[in-house]
């Protein structure tokens, strides 16, 4: 296995929390600032050696008043979902 990967991973997480709380700082979100949060909201799996969006992060997205309405639709669906599939 690549050993820059952790390096980078942990470069990109970083990164990540510093422009998650900046965003999280604006009083609106317009639909760009929305796309760049879902991808800082991103976690690296390490199991499975990828990004997911854990479901934390989709239901405080769903649910946050910034979220442009197409999305929060959306993504209260998805978090519905995850949801039913956790209590199966």
């Amino acid at each position: 296995m690549n050993q820059s990967i952790p390096k980078e991973v942990t470069q990109i997480l970083h990164y990540q929390q510093k422009r998650l709380a900046e965003l999280y700082a604006l009083e609106k979100w317009s639909e760009a600032d929305f796309e760049e949060i879902m991808r800082c909201s991103s976690e690296w799996n390490p199991d499975m050696q990828g990004w997911i969006l854990p479901q934390s992060s989709v239901e405080k997205l769903a649910f946050d008043a910034r979220t442009p309405d197409r999305q929060a639709r959306s993504l209260q669906f998805i978090a519905r979902q995850m949801g039913q599939n956790a209590l199966n």
